[in-house]
């Protein structure tokens, strides 16, 4: 007899999301959905405002990414106004966006994603001396893309990873394990070894003093973090900051210690989590549908966006064949609402352009359930000529290395030969895991 397993709600996240799993008799799952179960809006609530209203409203969907909401509904408006911002400006969002994918990004793996496949409760166990060894074996791995140099570790003396195992003694002593706590430590599905545990452990807790450095990263030029208020309607607020030559300094001197933690943790980290977990790569679990679409971002020169050049390079990929790149063809682009909590006034999906927001919340199945075969999410679909695709980080980078994108093939390809793996396990959550990582990597 197999089961049906709800988790809900799932709070390692900004927001509200379900998961529905469903178990054969050897507790394998065959099916699962995902539901997000809070309406927010916001294309409601922007109606009838004056359009230079609109990012300081739509970066209020979220509280992480509120930067890129803000970012691309300035740079709506400005496209339907014909509004070409300056080079500076140019410069400077592009700046507080890259703030924005460091610290998200790293802000992921450890404090969200990383209990996933750390055991906290393993590192307990851990060999302090052992552990700064292990430390320095995946460091040492890699070597800096730019400098030729090999990568040294992150803090992992003998004494500082003692340190970390007595404090986190003290934790579960006092039984106040704080976001360790509720999770299934023990469980054969964790495969670090005690020492790799208190390794990303370890990390966890540096990352913690790690982004808030990295929020300044944003506040210095965007005003403040979350919610940043200095973009306008064709250009910037913050020309003080940009002349003070102490604000460019502090810039500078946070990046420059935001790169040695990516280098030094987050990429060894990620190197040794890829490795313990190859098999999983390699199977191809969590790869999704396999289509990836990417719209470019990071404008490299002062055309409009949207004719101009990118850092990230635009297209799709299908079927995780990435011998062939579509241009992407704006008007393919459809939100289909099937299975989401909205009705639209015609049954076929519509473009965003033409979409509607109409709320129709039907719940869920008397035993409590989703009805997965009707409306069970308030998330809409995209779909691009007919095929559901993904989009984010992983995306940004099949679709670069795809388009043989200097830049990312040259970090995709250093990761996969420093781990020894091949370029399907990019097809997998550990490549999910990976495209954050290659994508954070600053050049400089």
């Amino acid at each position: 007899m197999g089961k049906h397993l709800v988790i809900d709600p799932i709070t390692r996240i900004e927001g509200h999301l379900r998961i529905e799993a469903i178990l054969d008799e050897n507790n394998v799952i065959v099916d699962a959905y995902s539901s997000s179960t809070m309406w927010r809006g916001i294309e409601i609530i922007m109606k009838g405002r004056d359009p230079r209203d609109v990012p300081l409203l739509a970066m209020r969907i979220c509280g992480v990414c509120t930067g890129t909401h803000y970012y691309t509904s300035t740079q709506t408006v400005e496209h339907a106004l014909g509004v070409v911002p300056p080079k500076n400006a140019r410069l400077v969002r592009n700046l507080i966006q890259g703030s924005l994918y460091i610290h998200d990004h790293v802000v992921h793996f450890y404090h969200l994603h990383a209990l996933d496949w750390v055991d906290v409760v393993s590192a307990l166990k851990a060999d302090p001396k052992k552990a700064a060894a292990e430390a320095k074996k995946w460091a040492n791995m890699l070597t800096d893309p730019i400098t030729g140099e090999t990568i040294q570790p992150w803090n992992a003396g003998e004494g500082a990873y003692r340190a970390v195992q007595e404090r986190l003694k003290k934790f579960v002593k006092a039984g106040r394990l704080g976001p360790f706590a509720n999770a299934y430590w023990g469980n054969k599905s964790y495969k670090l070894t005690p020492e790799q545990n208190l390794v990303a452990v370890s990390h966890y807790l540096d990352a913690l003093d790690m982004q808030r450095e990295m929020a300044k990263l944003m506040a210095i030029f965007g005003g403040k973090n979350p919610h940043p208020q200095s973009f306008v309607v064709g250009g910037v607020t913050c020309v003080q900051d940009i002349k003070n030559p102490a604000r460019l300094g502090q810039f500078g001197d946070i990046l420059k210690k935001s790169r040695e933690f990516i280098y030094r943790a987050y990429l060894p980290d990620l190197l040794m989590a890829g490795a313990v977990y190859a098999d999983e790569a390699l199977k191809g679990i969590g790869r999704g549908l396999g289509n990836y679409m990417a719209y470019g971002d990071f404008r490299m020169d002062d055309n409009p966006w949207y004719k101009g050049k990118t850092l990230f390079p635009q297209g799709v990929v299908l079927n995780m064949d990435l011998s062939t790149v579509y241009d992407v063809d704006q008007s393919k682009i459809t939100e289909d609402v099937t299975h989401s909590w909205y009705e639209y006034d015609i049954s076929q999906p519509l473009h965003p352009f033409e979409g509607q927001t109409k709320p129709k919340y039907t719940g869920f199945k008397e035993d409590g359930t989703l009805d997965t075969k009707d409306k069970y999410s308030w998330i809409k679909s995209p779909i691009y000529d007919d095929h559901r695709v993904e989009v984010g980080p992983l995306a940004r980078m099949i679709v670069g290395y795809a388009r043989g994108d200097e830049r990312i093939k040259h970090y995709v390809d250093w990761l996969l030969k420093s781990g020894n793996l091949p370029v399907k396990v990019l097809f997998s959550t550990v490549g999910r895991t990976a495209g954050r990582a290659i994508e954070t990597a600053p050049n400089g």
